[in-house]
């Protein structure tokens, strides 16, 4: 044997031995892990089994908005197939202008499935447990991947309720790392954890934003089914509010009570704040508690929310002829982390230059007229020209 092959032999069984000693190691350090992944999942399920417990008017309603945006995508999805199978051309959806929708009806069925799921036990045991093959249907017109993202941000959302309805503060910021840190863990089916560019609504070639001299407006197809939708977002982050400011449970109890009645009321066609809101709402603006308490949660929740409207305007839109293709195009744009992120800051000024009273108003103090500066609408330029935010109309 040579002094080189030697050499060669030697090391390697080195190397071996050395692996060798690692195993114990190693196979010590696996259970050590698999236990703390366990104990991470049953927090994970007490807090969300909490929630629902607990607070079981507000889980009921959450899981109706989310079943409700289920059914809001349907019917847009359904208009649109069936102006196409009745074989229609391009110039002749063009020429509708929209798909032929029966807005009054959608509406109805929209704030059944809000308030429907608070019905009680029957015998065919909690609304909330039963399939809703209507919602289903609508976001599997999304395709997989979009219907996917989608209900893991609602799921995400739910979780950081239960988070801040359960964990004392102290515990908070380390309990929403986790739930980001979960929620991000499958890059292809989550949303960035920092803010998108609220430009990405009006430049897409979709969008609903029209030019109108030196004021691009909004022109929205179904007002009334973009109000509920609005309506609910707002909602969604309000709901926060009580468990961030409130100490006990009565004064929870009461805060919920209090954003419940402006949501339900925001549903008759009231005057503001009691009607839709006329800007998307946002998470600065309805749960700054949130944004203090943890900016990535928060930015997860805003994209969702802005994800939402790029995807119904396509199903609406008469030139998006490959739906399908459109949504797919729109989830690579936002599940990109690199694409059209802006800084924490330029994020929470953008939100609130949107007015925060035009947003559905805070969630528990008192807002009666217009924080909105007319002066101060230049939050978004393109060109050099002011982008601003898009009433309805």
């Amino acid at each position: 044997m040579t002094v080189g092959r030697a050499r060669v032999i030697g090391a390697l069984l080195v190397a071996s031995l050395a692996a060798a000693a690692a195993v114990p190691r190693l196979l010590s350090a696996q259970p050590a892990s698999l236990a703390a992944s366990a104990r991470t999942r049953a927090a994970v399920e007490s807090r969300a089994a909490a929630l629902r417990r607990d607070w079981p008017e507000l889980y009921a309603r959450l899981i109706g908005l989310e079943r409700a945006h289920g059914v809001f995508y349907g019917a847009l999805a359904g208009a649109k197939r069936e102006r196409r199978e009745r074989g229609a051309d391009r110039k002749s959806i063009v020429a509708a202008g929209k798909p032929v929708l029966d807005e009054p009806a959608v509406f109805r069925a929209l704030v059944s499935r809000s308030s429907g799921h608070l019905a009680p036990r029957d015998a065919g045991g909690a609304v909330v447990d039963r399939p809703d093959v209507e919602a289903d249907k609508g976001y599997a017109a999304l395709g997989q991947r979009a219907a996917e993202i989608i209900r893991r941000g609602h799921a995400f959302h739910r979780e950081v309720l239960a988070i801040f309805a359960g964990v004392e503060f102290a515990g908070r910021q380390a309990a929403l790392d986790d739930a980001v840190a979960r929620y991000s863990s499958r890059l292809d089916v989550s949303l960035p954890d920092t803010p998108k560019d609220m430009t990405i609504l009006y430049d897409h070639p979709y969008t609903s934003f029209t030019e109108e001299g030196f004021n691009p407006r909004r022109a929205l197809a179904y007002p009334t089914l973009t109000g509920f939708v609005w309506a609910a977002h707002w909602f969604q982050l309000a709901a926060q509010e009580p468990f961030d400011v409130a100490g006990d449970t009565a004064q929870r109890a009461a805060g919920l009570r209090t954003v419940t009645e402006r949501f339900e009321r925001k549903l008759t066609s009231g005057k503001a704040p009691d009607a839709f809101p006329t800007e998307l709402p946002l998470a600065p603006s309805i749960a700054p508690g949130l944004v203090t308490a943890h900016e990535r949660a928060a930015a997860i929740i805003d994209n969702l929310h802005l994800l939402h409207e790029v995807l119904a305007e396509i199903l609406v839109h008469p030139d998006a002829t490959n739906p399908r293709g459109a949504i797919d195009a729109a989830v690579a744009l936002f599940t990109d982390r690199g694409a059209r992120i802006v800084a924490v800051d330029d994020w929470i000024k953008m939100a609130l230059r949107h007015s925060i009273f035009e947003q559905g108003g805070p969630a528990l103090m008192v807002m009666t007229q217009s924080d909105r500066n007319a002066s101060g609408h230049a939050q978004h330029a393109r060109g050099g020209r002011a982008i601003p935010p898009g009433g309805m109309r």
